[in-house]
């Protein structure tokens, strides 16, 4: 039995059609579909439903994709192990960037490798971490680093703790919210436009707990793009106080002081599949972004932001 046509039938499942897949194994897509139909007849079962013009996996599907990705993974673990002969200027890595991280620690993290590694292949992702914890355990990722609070199993995850980083609630100095002497609320935000990236679902049932099923009206997961809104004056945002000290204008923006409806702190991490050894080059992404996270402060004063928490 070809293990070709086994790879075949895993890029049609993963890209969801034909004419992608083709693409991918560079074949016609008439040879592509010669191969998993010469694939269903030798195993006697069928594969793929092609039902209503879409490609859909059958019940018989899964586990053969599943022992597709072992075998996959295995084959890249061999490579690695020929890779680390050669030395690391060979080697290739895929890692995922949370939200936050990707604000603050992916520039400086990847100067660091490319300097010292300039022919070292890097394949990064930019996702909310709930996205790139089920790239991670689809082999589609050797290392994330994004917040454990999205690991609600972590079943086959390792999961190495960094710097907890306090989050705020910030504004524009001249929002409305400014002008209140009192102290504020959570209900407050009711009538605002509000943003933040991707929550966890802890904190979303925390907001709506508390009477705020809205909260946040605009998500995005580029902490950039949510500063330069709070910066114009449109949004309140939720973002770790460590994205406002690196990326704001600190005279702009100030710190709400709001009670958090739970835990004020985010929780940043590096995971990576349970028994797999990183390796060179994932071991020096690992020390790069613990050794910029250790330089972090645990939760930034209202000094270190430049925005005032009065």
């Amino acid at each position: 039995m070809n293990l070709r046509k086994f790879f075949h039938l895993l890029a049609v499942i993963e890209s969801g059609s034909f004419r992608k897949a083709a693409e991918e194994v560079h074949l016609s897509q008439p040879a592509l579909t010669r191969s998993l139909a010469s694939l269903e007849e030798e195993l006697g079962v069928t594969l793929l439903d092609r039902s209503y013009g879409r490609v859909v996996p059958t019940s018989y599907a899964q586990p053969i994709v599943d022992h597709i990705r072992r075998i996959s993974s295995e084959s890249r673990a061999l490579k690695e192990s020929v890779r680390r002969i050669k030395g690391l200027e060979e080697g290739e890595i895929r890692i995922g960037f949370g939200p936050f991280a990707a604000a603050t620690a992916l520039c400086p993290v990847m100067n660091g490798v490319v300097s010292r590694h300039p022919q070292l292949r890097v394949g990064v992702e930019i996702a909310n971490s709930g996205l790139l914890l089920e790239l991670l355990q689809q082999d589609r990722l050797d290392i994330v680093v994004g917040d454990s609070r999205y690991l609600e199993k972590p079943d086959g995850v390792q999961v190495m703790e960094l710097q907890q980083q306090e989050i705020a609630i910030v504004i524009h100095r001249d929002h409305r919210l400014a002008e209140h002497d009192e102290p504020l609320s959570l209900q407050a935000l009711r009538h605002h436009t509000s943003g933040a990236p991707t929550l966890p679902i802890e904190l979303q049932r925390a907001f709506l707990a508390q009477g705020l099923p809205d909260f946040p009206t605009v998500t995005c997961d580029d902490m950039r793009v949510l500063i330069e809104m709070a910066e114009a004056g449109s949004l309140v945002v939720l973002v770790p106080r460590l994205v406002v000290r690196e990326l704001t204008n600190h005279d702009v923006l100030r710190v709400l002081p709001l009670p958090m409806p739970i835990s004020r702190y985010t929780k940043p991490c590096i995971m990576y599949a349970r028994g797999r050894t990183l390796g060179p080059a994932g071991t020096l992404l690992v020390r790069l972004i613990s050794d910029w996270f250790g330089m972090r402060s645990y939760g930034a004063s209202a000094e270190d932001t430049g925005a005032s928490p009065d």
